[in-house]
């Protein structure tokens, strides 16, 4: 069963879907041992109430104003944003339309004037002592850190412009095949300045994310992203009745990212509510994004056969049958959604085609829909 991890990368900040086998037998030492006790204890706050979901973890209901993102230092001064500024109030109560996408099995909610949060376990932490020597990820701009592991992308990106966010629906499936120190994601990457120094480059990321080696920080193990929602938070999964049949039922998960007009904090919506959002204060050279990328990447060891991205069908399988970002829009900057015209974006893969492929070049009329993907099997020469 594939399951949902919402994950934080505390170098790029990202928000993914993910199914993991992580592995915990990273040796400590007693030092070592001691840092991942005193940051759990830092990482999980006295909760209100504990709910526990039918995965068997444990959600905190956690004071809004405790939760873990302000301890982040450039947080120290936040002001914390309830509801975006367009929006003139936010119903934080669980209805059908969000239980049945995201149904946890809990017999009991969290209080208003609080957060539900995954409690953070060791072994999330001591998976994520490793990440850094693996790699910095971002579509077409993808820096490998690590010379005995390969990526693939296939994906469409904008032409260079400013754009206030993104939002689309993308097809969700299990994908069992994933090996251990690989991963498959299916997302979407909003940049900053693309043309400035890459070690400056600001990014965020969502999606769903099928994971053989955990990548980034689980939930909220870096602090600064700031939820606001009682029914909603990183570390939820979807089960089968939530992902898509090859040629049956289709699933899909639909949010957006849009930025504050007034407040400047990038907002993260799941199927029409609020989840939380990215403060200003994280991305000094974010004020609007220059490039928007999104579609399937994949991550190997060099040795290892590349794993499927997407659903592992080739796109030109056609809906129902293949991955797809449906109803693809940039948002501009005057806030209002729009599908891109002819020639204002291009489809990017660097793989042989009977490998991974993209399709969906952006249409004259009517709406924008994005098929990637393929069944793997590459392995570097």
């Amino acid at each position: 069963m594939a399951s949902m991890r919402l994950i934080f990368s505390s170098l790029l900040f990202s928000l993914l879907l993910c199914s993991i086998e992580g592995r915990n037998n990273i040796p400590l030492t007693e030092e070592e041992d001691l840092e991942l006790e005193n940051e759990l204890q830092s990482l999980n706050k006295p909760p209100v109430k504990t709910l526990k979901s039918f995965t068997g973890d444990l959600f905190d209901c956690i004071e809004m104003y405790k939760q873990p993102a302000f301890d982040h230092p450039a947080l120290k001064n936040h002001k914390l944003q309830i509801r975006p500024s367009f929006q003139t109030k936010n119903n934080v109560t669980m209805d059908e339309k969000i239980k049945s996408l995201l149904d946890q099995g809990f017999n009991d909610t969290c209080p208003l004037g609080t957060v539900i949060i995954r409690r953070t376990r060791k072994e999330d932490l001591i998976i994520a002592k490793e990440l850094p020597k693996y790699f910095r990820n971002n579509g077409s701009r993808y820096h490998v850190l690590d010379s005995s592991e390969q990526n693939y992308y296939a994906i469409a990106e904008s032409e260079n412009g400013r754009y206030h966010g993104f939002q689309s629906k993308v097809t969700t499936w299990a994908l069992p095949n994933v090996r251990p120190n690989q991963v498959s994601q299916n997302q979407v990457w909003l940049m900053g300045d693309v043309d400035g120094d890459y070690d400056d480059l600001n990014v965020i990321q969502t999606g769903w994310h099928i994971d053989g080696y955990q990548t980034g920080c689980m939930n909220l193990n870096c602090k600064g992203f700031v939820q606001v929602s009682a029914t909603l938070g990183p570390g939820f999964a979807f089960t089968g009745s939530d992902l898509s049949t090859y040629g049956g039922k289709q699933a899909y998960f639909g949010f957006q990212i849009l930025k504050d007009p007034e407040r400047g904090n990038w907002w993260l919506s799941i199927v029409d509510r609020n989840l939380g959002y990215w403060p200003k204060e994280l991305f000094p050279n974010l004020d609007v994004s220059k490039l928007i990328q999104f579609g399937g990447q994949v991550r190997t060891p060099n040795d290892v056969p590349s794993p499927p991205m997407g659903n592992g069908h080739l796109p030109h399988e056609g809906h129902g049958k293949a991955s797809f970002f449906t109803n693809a829009q940039f948002i501009g900057e005057d806030n209002q959604a729009y599908t891109p015209g002819e020639g204002s974006a291009s489809l990017k893969t660097n793989a042989d085609a009977k490998y991974y492929q993209v399709v969906g070049d952006p249409p004259s009329r009517g709406s924008w829909d994005v098929g990637y993907g393929g069944p793997g099997g590459l392995v570097a020469g």
